[in-house]
This record gives structure tokens, C-alpha cells and sequence, in this order.
């Protein structure tokens, strides 16, 4: 359209025709008994739908200006379709958003009129349009308009974010089309349009040289469906609609146009109104359906609204996948956009039809994707067969803090690994996500796969398998062995014995029992009468802890006695295992023996009897030292995380030290550079340590059932940012780059 940003100007929130409208339907608000009456049931109706939104809103007045702000886009898109109307030749019979349903029992039109009392703003309209710029207008003009009108607060409280047209055409294209003639679209939360203008395309380019314009429109309006619980976005969607048909409606002679968008709750949940199209009802069974479904929290639904989820759907499709204290609608308070997908395939799609849909991407990880992760809708098989990728690229807008996938599933067929990836990454340029042909030319995109972390439990966190390979490679720290006295019955300690020793030398003391991922869970007591293997510190103990000597020396015969050459030299009392790496400010840990991959930082405690000391690892134990809190936290992430844990199983060995220095030497580790991924994973791995105690109230067996919410979510948090890492190459960074975080 010429002059876009100058309609926009004259259109949008800033201009006078804005400020004009909303002044007048101000005062008719005050007056008018239709407007007053349109505007509470307006307000019921979103409230019953959505929640209460406007309390969450930092607007004034926000019930007012809401309503105001959506009779007046409106009215700029009925001025839009009537001009094409005029200009064309034809009407649009259901041009209300709730022509074809009975969700609204009034109609904007009329209210329209109560507010306007001159024509001047309906010849303003045509002055800024012609019939050619009608006819080439894009997706990006119904953006523009949409977003000068629509606040952003309220598109972010209703879960909506437009969807850029490239985007859309990846996910369309993903569909496996059989008849482009026949084959039936559904966008079940279709918004502003875009997805339906991308399936109208597809099908004018497919099918424009062997239709007639008239036959053509019919097959289109006949098969490409879309619904939106918001009438806004409903009308939005239908001026969308229009413009896609109006390059064959130019061509064709056809003097009526249904247009095949409704305003209804797809779910079914607070409303189920009968959709009314054509001359008769029809019951929506598609053979796709595709969208961007709502990014809204569960914490942001009405209670009414949560209690129809639990009634209607829960058990019906099995839409929770959890365990323990998980099993609650709302787990970790993820959004509905995977349960909206699964109602939409039970009510919508046909047998053996497809479904692409944009979605985040961390429900390839961790609890708030487990169920899209199960691909299976009830007893009703839906195997995702392919995912695009964007990692870290933000096609929504910086102001989208989430990143996304487009996952596309075919029912009624079983799973398979791996799954098929494109994962797409910047190149030096500004990435653009217009047209799929857009972003080929700004961004580069490799085929990869993704495969589940535990092989016995497909519905684990994905993780993509080259990435898995990438986490094999050097280590660039020292491997450390835990304490070793050969002489258990000597050096450990009971608290009992506490108050004939002296503490200087007694330290808490981890087993294979102590610690789990990111924590303790408890510790022993044990003597550690050196600073360093073979040090000569006789005569110092001697008059410095007499008590402690004395024991030692009473004991004296069973430690000369000890079988392990290690120990022959420096004192009778002598230990291995012990040097500066020992009583370094951090430590990361694990047990080498068995296979429990279970790595965790530990500095000091605060012991009841010896009050804040060092932890010592046991002789079960390897360790990496550091004095620096970030390292260590940021190879605890690393080892901890599913890609690290996947590879450690490929390399550990059968035998009873599987996680010895070997096994562990073989992946990569590298030195810490402070850039703000390895920042990040740091942080991480604090705040899971923080949560770890607060859950060791129980028995170790208890423990290990447990599904605790909170790590579970900074798990999915860290896999997902040590995959990126990994696959971006930002693990090692070069020193100097302007990645480096800077204070």
C-alpha cells in the first residue's frame, strides 16, 4: 500500500481521526444506554474467555479504553472492506464478527453509528486508498494497522504475537497437502489472519491457472477455516481473508463472499455456540489445522475457566503426564498452548491428518513439555514428525522474551527417532522473516535430529543428537580422587566422640550416599589429621591437639598395618588423596563408583557441632577444584545437563569405577570465560543448589522419588542453554570477543 506509514499517521492511535472517534464514543459511553449495555457484556464476555485481563492491564481506565480502542480498529476495518466492496463489486454478507454465531448479541455496526454523526471520516478513508494498493497490500499492513490501534499490553495479556509471514509459510508448507483442490485448513486461534492468508496463497499459486476466479473463490472459502475467541481478532482476521481473495475477486465476477472466519471458543469450554455458514451449520473436521495457539499462563485464567479444563479435558485426553505433586492442571504454571493443540486435534482433525503449530521452545525440555512430548492425544497417536528450530533468532520481536519452534504432527501414526530438525541461526546480517525466501537469504539453517534423553522413557527431554557428540572432547582441569586412608574405622568419627578430640582436624565428610544432582544430602564426620599427602606434621599435632594424637597413636597398629603402598610413606597416620586442590573455596563432585551421574558444588556447611568448615570428598569420590564460585557452578551445569549426561553414559565404562577420570577426561570441559551464557548456566546451577535443601526433609529413597517442580523447570533451563552453547559454538569463546560480560 503506498504511504503506509502515512496511514498509520492517519489511522493510527496518534492520529486525529483516532482522537476524534474515542472522544466521541467517550461521551456517548456516558449517555447512551446501547453503548453502556454493548460495553458490560463486551466486558463479561472476555472475562468469562480470558480471564479477568483488564486487572493486570497498566492502563487508565482500562475496561473503557479497551472497549473504545475495539470499536474503533472496527470501524477502520469495516471502512477498509467496504471500500473494497465498492471498488470491486461485491459484499461481504457476514462482515460482523458474530455473524455467523451468537457470542455477541449486538453488532458493532450499529454502534458504529451511534458514534459517528458526519461522513468525513468515511471519505477520509478512501482518500488514503486506491484500488491498486488495495489489491498489492501484504501482511505487513494489517500488522502495522493492527499494532498502531491494538495496545501492546493488551496483545501480551490475551497471549497474542503476530505471527511474520516467513514463519507462517514454514509452518503451512510443512503440511502434507494430498488434494490442494479438496484438502480442508483450520486455524483453531487464527488471530489477525496470517496463517489463513498464507493457506490462501498457497492455494491460488497451486490452483489460479486451472480454476475459474469464481470457482476458485469457492473451493478456498469452501476449505481454508479459521476461529478466534477475540472479536477483534476475528475481524482482523476477516479483512486478512479478503485481501489474500481480493487479486481473484478482481479477475472473477462474484457478487456475494462468506467469509469463513468465526467468532467461537474452539475449545468448547466456555461457550459452544453452533457455527452457521452458508445455508446450514457445519461441524468443523479438517484434514490440517496450523496456527500460532495462545501463549497465555494458567495462573492468567479465570478460576471458571480452570475448573472447565478440569472437568472437560483433564481425564478425557490425558492432558497430565506428571507425577507425585506434578498432577495438577497448570503444572509449574506452564502456558495452554500445548493442551489447546491436543484439544484441537481430538475435536478437529480427520484420520490420518496434520497439524503445524508454533510453539516454544523449551516444551522440547523439562516438565512444561512432557505432554506434547508424549505424542499421544489420549489413546490417539500424534507423532511429531518434524521441527524447525529458531533457538536463540526472536521472530516475534526483541519485545518476546520466549524463543520457538514449529512443530509439525501427524495423527494417527506412532513415533519415531530421531526426529527430523531444521535449526536456524543468524548469519552477520539482520535476519528477516518476511517470506520464507527472506529468511533463506538472512540466516543459515542445518539439518540435525532430535532424540529423547532416556531411551526408555521417550517422552524425556529432547535433545538434538549432534549436540550430544559435541559435549565429547578435552577437559581442561585437573581430575582430583577423594581422601583415601584405608582405615575407616579410625578416621571416621562419631559425634560421640566429638568431645574427646579435638575439631581443628575433623571435617564434614561426603559418601556415594550424600550427594544427589545439585546437593547434599547430608554428610558424615571424619578425621583428617594432614593439610597434604605425606606431610610431616608430627610434632605440630602433638602440641597442638594432644587429644587427637593420643587417638591416633592408640590406634597406631592398625594404621602401620595398612596394605595400600600409597600410605608408606610420611606418617603412621598418614592419608592420600590430599594436596591444595583439597581445600579449594569450591568443588565439583561426584561418586565414581556404580553409574550415577550426579554432580554437585560443595564449599563449606554449617555443622551443628563444628559450625561453617570445609567439605572433604570421601575416597568414593572424584572432584574438579577451583577457588572461583562461577566456574565451578558452570561445569556443575554443564555435567549435569541432559547432553552431558547422555554422552557420559555412551563413555562410561561396565565396571565398578564407571565414572572414573577416564570416563569424565573424555568430554569437554574448558576453561571458564565470563560471557553471558556461561554467566547464566552459573546462575543456574545456583539457584537449583538453593533448591535442593529444601527438599532433603525427607529419606534418601523418598528423595529420589520426588518430582520437584522448581528444578525441573532450571533443569529444562539449563539443557536447553548448554544445547544452544554447544551448537553455537559459544562454549569457547574466543578472550576479547564482545560476548564478554563486562562490571
Amino acid at each position: 500500500m503506498k504511504g503506509q506509514t502515512s496511514v498509520f499517521n492517519t489511522w493510527g492511535r496518534n492520529s486525529r481521526l483516532y482522537d476524534r472517534y474515542t472522544s466521541n464514543a467517550t461521551d456517548k459511553l456516558s449517555s447512551n444506554e446501547d453503548l453502556k449495555e454493548a460495553q458490560a457484556e463486551w466486558e463479561q464476555f472476555f472475562i468469562n474467555s480470558h480471564g479477568d485481563i483488564f486487572s493486570g492491564l497498566d492502563i487508565d481506565n482500562p475496561r473503557e479504553s479497551l472497549f473504545i480502542d475495539t470499536l474503533y480498529y472496527d470501524f477502520i476495518v469495516d471502512q477498509i472492506i467496504e471500500f473494497a466492496e465498492r471498488q470491486l463489486g461485491f459484499q461481504v454478507v457476514n462482515q460482523e464478527a458474530n455473524s455467523n454465531t451468537d457470542a455477541l448479541s449486538f453488532n458493532f455496526q450499529s454502534l458504529h453509528e451511534t458514534i459517528i454523526d458526519t461522513d468525513s471520516i468515511k471519505r477520509n478513508i478512501d482518500e488514503f486508498l486506491g484500488k491498486v494498493d488495495l489489491v498489492n497490500s501484504d501482511s505487513d499492513f494489517l500488522r502495522g494497522l493492527y499494532e498502531s490501534i491494538i495496545s501492546h499490553e493488551m496483545r501480551l495479556q490475551l497471549g497474542e504475537y503476530y505471527t511474520p509471514r516467513g514463519v507462517a509459510e514454514l509452518a503451512v508448507g510443512e503440511l502434507d497437502v494430498n488434494d490442494p483442490e479438496s484438502d480442508t485448513f483450520l486455524d483453531p486461534g487464527c488471530g489477525s489472519g496470517i496463517f489463513l492468508a498464507t493457506c490462501i496463497d498457497a492455494k491460488r499459486d497451486t490452483l489460479g491457472d486451472d480454476l475459474e476466479p469464481e470457482a476458485l473463490v469457492d473451493v478456498i472459502t469452501d476449505t481454508v477455516y479459521g476461529v478466534d475467541l477475540n472479536p477483534v481478532a476475528v475481524k482482523s482476521a476477516k479483512l486478512s481473508y479478503l485481501l489474500s481473495l481480493l487479486p481473484v475477486l478482481e479477475e472473477g465476477d462474484v457478487d456475494r463472499l462468506e467469509l469463513p472466519v468465526f467468532l467461537a471458543d474452539s475449545l468448547k469450554l466456555t461457550r459452544n455456540d453452533q457455527i452457521r455458514f452458508g445455508d446450514d451449520t457445519i461441524d468443523l473436521t479438517v484434514d490440517h489445522l496450523v496456527g500460532n495457539p495462545p501463549w497465555i499462563t494458567w495462573g492468567n485464567l479465570s478460576e471458571s475457566v480452570r475448573d472447565a479444563w478440569r472437568e472437560k479435558y483433564v481425564k478425557q485426553l490425558d492432558l497430565l503426564p506428571h507425577q507425585g505433586v506434578e498432577t495438577r492442571l497448570g503444572h509449574v504454571n506452564d502456558d495452554i498452548s500445548v493442551p489447546f493443540i491436543w484439544v484441537c486435534i481430538h475435536h478437529y482433525l480427520d484420520e490420518e491428518g496434520d497439524a503445524s503449530f508454533v510453539l516454544k521452545r523449551d516444551i522440547m525440555k523439562g516438565p512444561a513439555g512432557r505432554l506434547l512430548r508424549t505424542q499421544r492425544v489420549n489413546s490417539r497417536p500424534a507423532a511429531v514428525r518434524h521441527i524447525h528450530d529458531f533457538n536463540r533468532l526472536r521472530p516475534f520481536g526483541d519485545d518476546v522474551g520466549v524463543h520457538s519452534a514449529i512443530y509439525t504432527l501427524d495423527a494417527d501414526v506412532e513415533s519415531e527417532f530421531p526426529i527430523a530438525v531444521d535449526s536456524w541461526k543468524k548469519t552477520d546480517g539482520k535476519p528477516s522473516f518476511s517470506t520464507v525466501e527472506a529468511m533463506h537469504n538472512t540466516l543459515e539453517h542445518e539439518e540435525t535430529g532430535m532424540i529423547p534423553v532416556e531411551e526408555d522413557d521417550l517422552s524425556s527431554s529432547w535433545v538434538r543428537e549432534d549436540a550430544e557428540n559435541r559435549a565429547l572432547g578435552e577437559c581442561e582441569h585437573d581430575i582430583r580422587h577423594g581422601v583415601k586412608d584405608d582405615a575407616k574405622d579410625v578416621y571416621s568419627i562419631d559425634r560421640e566422640q566429638l568431645n574427646e578430640l579435638e575439631h581443628d582436624h575433623i571435617y564434614p565428610y561426603i559418601k556415594s550416599k550424600h550427594v544427589v544432582k545439585y546437593g547434599l544430602f547430608g554428610h558424615a564426620l571424619h578425621l583428617v589429621p594432614i593439610k597434604k599427602a605425606n606431610e610431616n606434621n608430627e610434632t605440630e599435632l602433638q602440641n597442638n591437639c594432644p587429644e587427637t594424637y593420643e587417638y591416633l597413636e592408640s590406634n597406631k597398629q592398625a594404621l602401620e598395618d595398612r596394605s595400600s603402598t600409597w600410605l608408606d610413606k610420611g606418617t603412621f597416620y598418614n592419608v592420600f588423596g590430599l594436596g591444595e586442590y583439597t581445600w579449594s573455596d569450591y568443588k565439583v563432585v561426584w561418586c565414581r563408583l556404580g553409574f550415577k551421574p550426579h554432580f554437585a558444588v560443595v564449599s563449606t556447611v554449617d555443622d551443628e557441632d563444628l559450625d561453617e568448615k570445609m567439605v572433604i570428598p570421601g575416597d568414593h569420590f572424584m572432584f574438579i577444584s577451583t577457588d572461583d564460585k562461577y566456574e565451578a557452578h558452570f561445569l556443575c551445569g554443564l555435567l549435569n545437563s541432559s547432553i552431558y549426561q547422555k554422552s557420559i553414559k555412551g563413555i562410561a565404562s561396565e565396571g565398578k569405577s564407571s565414572l572414573s577420570k577416564t570416563a569424565i577426561s573424555k568430554l569437554e570441559l574448558p576453561e571458564y570465560k565470563e560471557t553471558e551464557d556461561s554467566k547464566r548456566l552459573a546462575e543456574l546451577s545456583m539457584q537449583a543448589h538453593g533448591i535442593v535443601p529444601q527438599h532433603t526433609d525427607v529419606s534418601k529413597r523418598k528423595y529420589n522419588k520426588k518430582s520437584i517442580e522448581e528444578l525441573e523447570v532450571v533443569q529444562a533451563e539449563i539443557d536447553e542453554l548448554v544445547e544452544e552453547m554447544l551448537s553455537e559454538g559459544s562454549l569457547f569463546p574466543d578472550v576479547g570477543q564482545s560476548t564478554l560480560v563486562s562490571y
